[in-house]
């Protein structure tokens, strides 16, 4: 039972019964006032304690059935709940442990499966870096992308340089949080390359894989353990909840429907009947306890039920006055100060229950408000209940407990208490709203603001009242007057660029009959001076219940600068910013409508693939921008060759590409070409020089050569290869045999890789003879290729592969270990030493710390740097002379003798002999074969060889096959010779056998 608390504050604020408020109906406060008094009436009288009272006797009696109840059958509901708590507890360890170990075990299986796919690929990816082969390792990227988590996959080599890369945009989901969490460190695999062979590191493999797509597993089979725990919990749970129902809830429940069919008037009137297989456990002792409490008790809640009805209707109208009353209610006394507050008010103000009662309302009060306050307080306590009520709502500052200023609206009431007047006061707290007048008010203004800024304006067209309404500002920005926006449908359709007038009108119609769900339309309308300003309108319809529209209302922006821009943006993705043609993407896409066409028609269609001869040397003596300035002159010539409906772009460097379409005869497609390198023939003017070009063409022909655009521009590019291998300056038409050759050389290629792997290479040895003493000297190492199926392949077939694939750096790698180990088994077998010659590409020689490598390898050999000799070609050598003389130099001055091999048949400059450390000067066989017969040769020979030996250089003659050739380098004074006349290369057996000799055996008389 609830006692009346502070229940002298309360008093002075009731009515005495059958007087009403002096508030008029219908008001708030009123309302609040009236309920107040009604309860006040009623809760004056306090509610009697019922007197309850349990015979001794009665207690003992329970107390000794309690002890006899045997321990077996007492009910054991506690153990049996804390047995499924412990079996959920247990459940979900055991689900923990499990995604624990799964987790792990996740993570390691994803390693491993990664480290197997690396391994698998490692080899091809080493050979990749090996031989610098870019397509290998692009393959081998590819090929790590088959397995899907892998989304970066990056190649090096061994000088950190990327030679090939691939990634892909990692996989999106709404886990990806979760994954990222429980694998926070990105997974990377990084593994060398290393060619086992060699016992070297050419480079490093790196692998990115995507954390997401590796737990998704993990995601699913936490998934299923959690789900089989869940499941296996709720089963438990099921049972016990089925056992415990019906072993302990449905006997309570039957005993709690016979207790609720009892009269509570007369409680002992119908008692509570045990049954027989209860009557000797805890349910029987409750039944048998209940039964003598409700005798014991039947007299007194009888006579208690009404009072006790009573005072729960007066708490709950107090409660439902004060407690559940959104707005707060305050009870001030004649003194202004306060005598109740509801918990409303009390959140209100920040106060503690009691807190604030007897301090003056002034203190809930903003200092600026209080005067106007108090003059309302004191003129409703002493108001008259015969006058008028004034308006007594207001709104003001209050203050917080805290101090805090807030918006409050406020409302008083008078309230009679016998001769006794309060003041009711009733407060609501109106920041939000407060903050949301101004949020909007700021708004209108921002709105005002941002339709200036942004160009836009507004449209609304009343179709009930038949009004159409632009705004101002809108109208302004289009150079007319802000009047005339009272006539914006005239302005609308007067201003409407003709060829949108149908578009722009069909658009707002669908939209208003409902056939499409959105109005989002684009048009032109005419600016003031006659420029046209691109409109993106978008609008929104009020309809009625049957969907017809009332009122159409939207924006209009002005997206003029944005259209520019996109269709500025159109032009530079489609064509060469260079030259202005189209660039790849663009021909091709007028090559497939072409083809298209083509096919209907029945029509042939050329593609001419343009390369320029020679082009690089135009970039590094005049410089790339003389090279660009002759790229768009040649671009304009191209545009002039060919017709209008032919289309010429640029692929990229010097490569340009026309489409000739709707051939008649295949034969036109010559003519086409042969008017462009007439065209072209012509010089240059660049930068006031004159500047001479010529190109190699290549054509394929559609339908005969390909179908498709891929196809054609292969064909094209194996015909134009063609063109510039036969010398430039010319075309050729795609044949078959330029398939085949094609074919046959990739599957050079990829022999060529096979015998490097497969050891199919040796070497052969050829002397060189000592001119005076006609004793070898030194040998030169030929490389030589036996292949198990082709048997023998020449050198002059696989160095041009091996040098363009850049497999002539490893080959030239093996030759120079091959002819080391030579050496040094030579002088572990008592052999006089011998010099070897080794032939060098430049390519071996521009790779980093060739020097270095090369004194390593003769240390590592035990060979004196003095027994080797590196031979370059004269040619090859003037590709990068500056990079090559430093090299040469440091490698000279390490002891190893530097030749000129071929040398005449290159620049023949007197300045790079000068600037090159050379040591010996190797005639070419060329002129060495006709300088018996032929006058002239025999003197660029003669010269030669005397130039060679007016420098201090040791010249060898290549190539003697005869006598006479030997007469004549006799007569000259040439220091060695090499060629036929004295040996062919030969086997190191046969070389030792025939031209070597023992470190202790003399040397025989010349």
């Amino acid at each position: 039972m609830r006692k009346r608390v502070g229940l002298t504050g309360f008093r002075v604020m009731g009515l005495p019964h059958g007087e009403s408020a002096a508030d008029p109906p219908g008001s708030l406060v009123s309302g609040y006032v009236a309920t107040y008094a009604r309860f006040w009436m009623t809760a004056t009288v306090p509610p009697a304690k019922p007197d309850v009272r349990v015979p001794l006797d009665a207690a003992g009696s329970a107390l000794t059935a309690s002890a006899r109840i045997p321990l077996r059958k007492r009910l054991s509901y506690k153990q049996a709940r804390n047995t499924a708590l412990l079996t959920l507890v247990l459940g979900m360890v055991l689900s923990t442990v499990q995604i624990g170990i799964d987790l792990l075990d996740m993570e390691k299986q994803s390693d491993q499966l990664v480290q197997q796919v690396l391994s698998t690929l490692r080899e091809p990816a080493a050979e990749a870096a090996y031989s610098f082969d870019q397509a290998l390792a692009d393959r081998v990227v590819t090929g790590l992308f088959e397995y899907r988590p892998v989304y970066r996959a990056v190649i090096y080599e061994d000088f950190g340089n990327q030679l090939a890369a691939m990634e892909r945009p990692q996989a999106e989901g709404n886990l990806k949080w979760l994954a990222e969490m429980l694998l926070p460190m990105e997974k990377t695999f990084s593994i060398p390359l290393v060619i086992e062979r060699h016992n070297r590191n050419v480079g490093e493999m790196r692998v990115s894989i995507d954390r997401l797509l590796i737990a998704q597993e993990f995601f699913r089979r936490s998934g299923v353990v959690l789900g089989t725990g869940i499941i296996w919990t709720v089963t438990l749970a099921l049972i016990l909840v089925v056992m415990f129902y019906s072993t302990i809830t449905k006997p309570f429940l039957r005993m709690s429907s016979a207790i609720a069919a009892i009269d509570p008037a007369r409680p002992a009137g119908r008692l509570l009947t045990v049954p027989a297989r209860h009557d000797d456990d805890e349910l029987g002792l409750l039944a048998k306890t209940t039964n003598e409490l409700l005798t014991q008790f039947d007299q007194s809640l009888v006579e208690r039920v009404r009072a006790v009805q009573a005072l729960k209707e007066r708490e709950a109208r107090l409660s439902g006055i004060m407690d559940n009353v959104a707005d707060g209610i305050i009870t001030l006394d004649e003194d202004l100060r306060i005598e109740t507050m509801n918990a409303a008010a009390q959140a209100l103000f920040d106060y503690a229950q009691k807190e604030a009662l007897g301090q003056p309302f002034v203190t809930l009060i903003e200092e600026r408000d209080w005067t106007r306050v108090a003059v309302a307080l004191v003129a409703c306590l002493r108001r008259g209940d015969e006058e008028q009520r004034p308006d007594n709502r207001a709104e003001i500052q209050g203050r917080r407990k805290g101090g805090e200023v807030f918006a409050m609206a406020f409302g008083v009431s008078q309230m009679r208490l016998g001769d006794r007047r309060t003041a009711i006061c009733v407060v609501q707290d109106i920041t939000q709203r407060k903050r949301a007048e101004q949020a909007l008010r700021e708004s209108e203004e921002r709105l005002k603001l941002a339709v200036r800024a942004t160009r836009s304006g507004v449209f609304d067209n009343n179709y009930a009242k038949g009004s159409f309404w632009w705004s101002p500002e809108f109208i302004e920005m289009l150079g007319y007057d802000a009047v005339d926006a009272l006539y914006a449908n005239k302005l609308f359709d007067g201003l409407l660029h003709p060829d949108d007038k149908e578009n722009a009108q069909a658009h707002i119609d669908r939209y208003l009959s409902g056939e499409v769900g959105d109005y989002l339309s684009m048009y032109r309308l005419r600016h003031r001076d006659g420029s046209w300003v691109w409109i993106e309108a978008r609008g929104q319809a009020i309809r009625d219940e049957v969907g017809k529209p009332l009122r159409f209302t939207g924006t209009m922006t002005d997206v003029s600068d944005r259209k520019r821009f996109e269709e500025q943006l159109m032009y530079v993705s489609t064509h060469d910013p260079l030259t202005g043609l189209p660039n790849r993407t663009l021909v091709q896409d007028r090559l497939q409508h072409a083809l298209a066409h083509g096919g209907r028609k029945g029509t042939t269609v050329a593609v001419l693939l343009l390369d320029i001869d020679r082009f690089k040397l135009v970039n590094d003596s005049l410089g790339h921008q003389a090279g660009d300035k002759l790229l768009r002159a040649l671009a304009q010539r191209l545009g002039a060759c060919v017709r209008a409906t032919d289309t010429v772009g640029r692929l990229g460097a010097d490569e340009f590409l026309v489409v000739a379409e709707d051939l008649s005869d295949p034969q036109m497609a010559a003519r086409v070409a042969e008017t462009i390198l007439v065209s072209l023939s012509r010089p240059f003017g660049i930068d006031g020089q004159q500047l001479f070009i010529t190109t190699s063409i290549g054509i394929s022909l559609f339908p005969g050569d390909g179908q498709d655009f891929h196809a054609l521009m292969r064909d094209a590019d194996t015909a134009m290869h063609t063109s510039k291998a036969a010398g430039g300056n010319g075309y050729r038409f795609f044949t078959p045999e330029m398939n085949e050759a094609a074919v046959a050389r990739l599957s050079l290629e990829h022999s060529l890789r096979e015998a490097l792997d497969q050891g199919q290479f040796f070497l052969h040895y050829q002397p060189k003879i000592d001119m005076v003493t006609m004793q070898p000297v030194g040998v030169e190492a030929l490389l030589r290729w036996q292949h198990p199926e082709i048997g023998m392949i020449p050198p002059g077939k696989f160095i041009p592969v091996a040098e363009e694939t850049g497999l002539i750096v490893p080959i030239g790698d093996w030759v120079m270990r091959a002819a080391l180990a030579q050496i040094r088994d030579w002088q572990s077998r008592g052999f006089a030493p011998i010099p070897v010659a080794v032939n060098v590409s430049v390519r071996q020689i521009a790779t980093p710390q060739f020097g270095e490598r090369v004194m390593a390898l003769c240390q590592e050999y035990g060979v004196p740097p003095a027994l080797l000799e590196i031979e370059i070609t004269e040619t090859a050598m003037m590709s990068n002379l500056a990079y090559i003389a430093d090299t040469l130099t440091e490698v000279r001055d390490r002891g190893i003798r530097i030749a000129i091999d071929d040398f005449g048949t290159g620049y023949s400059s007197l300045s790079y002999l000068r600037r090159l450390p050379i040591t010996t000067l190797k005639v070419d066989r060329s002129f060495v074969n006709e300088a018996p017969t032929n006058a002239d040769t025999g003197a660029i020979a003669a010269t030669i060889i005397a130039m060679g030996r007016q420098l201090g250089l040791k010249v060898v003659a290549e190539g003697i096959e005869t006598e006479e050739q030997l007469d004549f380098l006799r007569r000259h004074h040439c220091d060695e010779m090499q060629g036929y006349f004295f040996s062919r290369p030969l086997p190191p057996g046969d070389l030792e056998s025939r031209f070597l000799r023992t470190a202790v055996e003399p040397a025989p008389a010349g």
